[in-house]
């Protein structure tokens, strides 16, 4: 990506706007990622450290004159291991792609809609603030933005005025959403009302009386909520939260995920088991004995994927030879579930 912010003939641009605007686009990277990898959206919640690893930016070159930012993704792939990603591009390629596409559709670029670049309600509106930071509040400014592909744009201070109205909408998003957490309270009177956290967004959701046993019966457990999300004025916070249906965050199917140097692909639907048990979050995969712990649920998951990558060096990595017969059986079985790169 290459940035250009220009000014007025015989004026100079401020050190503390450039500053801001290359900060602003290092945010919608970390947010563009976070959503290209599926990650709960939380406001104002940290993102995960794979995350901001993946979807770091760095300055690769600066001319004079006009302030001119050539921006890269910092991490580097060879030939080979960009040939082994399986769906997509890497990280850096694939978020600048994004990126460019949603400051298309907001520049009204034909045939491309906001709604349809990010879906997620809560995502979109956390884009639309990180995107409106991103152009020149100053008139006298104006930034010249090349993307994926060369696809160019000028994003000046008078065009604010198209994301500040996209932004107060005042919308009343009511499209069904799945959402998981630990179910931490309960109140069945006056109002039901239930606060749900520890995972992704904290937020409190309204339920009807026919799931009031069912949600006593899972207070202080992981759940899976299926409902009506409502936002006001292009928010990405959940103002309410009206649930259909409550049900127990057992397990779920484990996806790609990269651990050390080594990218881990299923071969087999595998799940993986979720408990909450003394403040500590465990998730495991009983058949291999691969487990992660932690009060983060996050840092739990990322335990996990470091213990199956300890397995595939320990086991898939040594020669049959060398493994007794438990040992053997390990590395069969891990061989059958991954594919690795």
């Amino acid at each position: 990506m290459i940035l250009r912010l220009c000014t007025s003939e015989g004026e100079k641009v401020g050190l503390e706007d450039a500053g801001k605007l290359l900060i602003s686009l290092q945010e919608i990277a970390w947010h563009m990622g976070s959503f290209l990898e599926g990650q709960p959206f939380s406001e104002g919640g940290r993102l995960k450290k794979q995350i901001l690893d993946d979807y770091c930016l760095l300055i690769k070159s600066i001319s004079s004159g006009s302030v001119v930012v050539e921006v890269e993704s910092a991490v580097k792939y060879g030939q080979p291991e960009i040939d082994n990603f399986q769906k997509y591009q890497p990280p850096g390629p694939r978020v600048i792609t994004k990126i460019t596409d949603f400051i298309a559709s907001v520049e009204g670029e034909e045939g491309r809609e906001v709604d349809d670049v990010v879906p997620d309600h809560a995502y979109r509106s956390r884009l639309l603030l990180d995107l409106l930071n991103l152009y020149p509040k100053k008139p006298n400014y104006a930034l010249h933005f090349e993307g994926q592909g060369g696809r160019s744009f000028e994003m000046k201070a008078a065009n604010r005025g198209r994301i500040e109205g996209l932004i107060s909408q005042r919308q009343r998003h009511l499209g069904q959403e799945v959402r998981i957490g630990l179910l931490a309270d309960l109140r069945v009177d006056p109002e039901k009302v239930m606060k749900i956290e520890r995972i992704g967004e904290k937020f409190q959701a309204v339920y009807p009386g026919d799931l009031e046993a069912r949600a006593r019966d899972l207070l202080g457990h992981p759940v899976k909520l299926t409902g009506r999300a409502e936002r006001i004025s292009g928010s990405p916070k959940i103002k309410n939260f009206y649930v259909d249906k409550i049900e127990p965050y057992e397990s779920y199917q484990l996806e790609e995920f990269e651990a050390g140097d080594r990218i881990f692909v299923p071969r087999i639907p595998i799940e993986v088991s979720v408990e909450y048990d003394e403040g500590l979050w465990v998730l495991s995969i009983p058949y291999v004995d691969a487990v992660g712990y932690s009060t983060d649920y996050y840092e739990a998951e990322n335990q996990l994927h470091d213990f199956i990558d300890e397995l595939w060096t320990e086991y898939a990595l040594c020669p049959e030879d060398g493994l007794g017969e438990t040992g053997k059986l390990l590395r069969e079985v891990l061989l059958g579930l991954f594919e690795v790169n």
